[in-house]
């Protein structure tokens, strides 16, 4: 028995740090949804960025937020480089935050996380707005940022789950 529990552990040491990548691309696909309000989509892959983060774990890099992005940019067809910058922001801005223990509470996370992406959502439609359409609107914002609040809590349970249980037992 203890021989064949050891046999395994390279495979469950293997798909514990692809967790993080295929839970996220899952999401981002969700984040191609319309949810019938004007043309607004949430991009949804900024929770799982700012969670993953948030737990520091090594399998889960800023290449795979790279890669996030520029999905999202090609998607989207926002100017190239845009949703990689916001995504980017987010995740070193909660991965090398020192001052604040974010997984300490709930509260607290849900509440960072609400204000960092409605500031980052923000830049995004100014940036947009100020370089290339001059017709901003700015309702568009407040729905993405009012899905992802509302998803949060059921993506934070979920991810929360996978990390205790899988990712975090075995890295």
């Amino acid at each position: 028995m203890v021989k064949k529990s050891k046999k395994y552990k390279w495979l469950l040491n293997f798909l514990s740090t692809k967790i993080p990548f295929v839970s996220s691309f899952l999401i981002l696909i969700l984040s191609f949804v319309k949810y019938g309000f004007d043309d607004s989509k949430a991009m949804l892959v900024l929770i799982p960025i700012f969670i993953w983060a948030m737990l520091k774990v090594k399998s889960f890099d800023f290449i795979s937020v790279l890669l996030f992005g520029f999905i999202q940019d090609f998607m989207d067809g926002t100017p190239f480089g845009l949703n990689i910058f916001i995504f980017l922001l987010l995740y070193f801005i909660v991965y090398y935050q020192k001052i604040f223990p974010i997984e300490s509470s709930f509260i607290f996370s849900y509440l960072s996380f609400a204000t960092l992406t409605f500031l980052l959502l923000t830049i995004k439609y100014f940036f947009i707005y100020f370089l290339f359409t001059n017709q901003l609107n700015f309702v568009n914002t407040i729905i993405s940022w009012t899905i992802l609040t509302l998803f949060y809590p059921i993506f934070y349970v979920m991810i929360k789950y996978l990390y205790e249980r899988f990712v975090g037992k075995y890295q």
